[in-house]
């Protein structure tokens, strides 16, 4: 699927706020396209100085990071701490340059920085659960129903909205 395509889908996707999981497919909604073309301006993930597909692809990468940590399936130590840090990842450091910026919808931005800062206030509390050998509660909370996972595909939806307002900026600018 290729990445318009699939971002279409996931602003089409109503994500199910209750805590049901909806679907038996939902784990294969973290599945990324392939990497826009380079050089192509029709398929360009880089819109207002942040690389959508780069920020979606790597907070999506955390849920299997996160795993690793618990299950002892990496050596990587992941500092809770540091993890719940909004502001340290690329998509947060966008955030923090975005106020004011009258191309972003004011809803959709502040909707987005919020449930960015529960995403990293969640990852860092399996990081907790997982250093107080409480490997089963933190494996929990990874599941496909539980907080984390739903505050990442909202956090996904979000950016693949402001992509399409920030696209729909440009190209009703470079008509003018």
């Amino acid at each position: 699927m290729s990445w318009l395509n699939w971002l279409r889908k996931k602003v089409d996707t109503t994500t199910a706020e209750s805590g049901a999981s909806h679907g038996a497919g939902s784990e294969a909604e973290d599945d990324l396209p392939d990497p826009p073309m380079s050089g192509s301006d029709d398929t360009s993930s880089e819109l207002a100085g942040l690389d959508f597909y780069s920020a979606i692809a790597a907070h999506q990468r955390w849920k299997n990071r996160l795993k690793d940590v618990v299950t002892g399936q990496t050596p990587e130590s992941l500092d809770a701490a540091v993890v719940g840090r909004c502001d340290a990842c690329a998509l947060g450091m966008w955030l923090v340059t975005q106020s004011g910026n009258a191309r972003v919808p004011p809803h959709l931005l502040e909707q987005l920085k919020l449930e960015h800062a529960q995403f990293h206030e969640l990852a860092a509390d399996i990081i907790r659960l997982s250093d107080q050998g409480r490997a089963e509660e933190a494996l929990q909370g990874l599941r496909t129903d539980a907080p984390y996972n739903r505050t990442s595909h909202r956090v996904t939806k979000l950016l693949s909205q402001i992509y399409f307002e920030l696209s729909e900026f440009h190209k009703s600018n470079s008509r003018t």
